[in-house]
């Protein structure tokens, strides 16, 4: 897997099958791609720059969900269950390797 540009968010899949969603930094370019609007009620500036912001925020966080749902419907409920029992076993095991000495 390569590494991102930076300022790029990675979401992986918890699953750890090496799929991952790339949300490339803010710019402007991206609020456009993404269909930010001002909002025609803004009273200056800042809430105008606000606006675009909250709304290029929104769209990302809408699109990304969407990916990360489409990504995990092509996992199996047994994928899952296997995932789960996994982290468990690890973090009993974090939890034993934690407990002090008993002398």
């Amino acid at each position: 897997m390569s590494a991102p540009i930076s300022g790029t968010t990675r979401y992986l899949c918890p699953l750890e099958c090496g799929w991952h969603h790339d949300v490339p930094p803010p710019s402007p370019d991206r609020a456009i791609e993404l269909g930010a609007r001002l909002d025609p009620t803004a009273r200056d500036f800042q809430e105008a720059v606000h606006s675009i912001v909250s709304s290029a925020v929104l769209a990302e966080g809408q699109r990304t969900e969407a990916a990360l749902r489409e990504h995990l419907a092509t996992h199996t409920t047994e994928q899952f269950v296997r995932t789960i029992q996994g982290l468990r076993a690890e973090v009993a095991r974090l939890k034993r390797a934690a407990e002090p000495a008993p002398w």
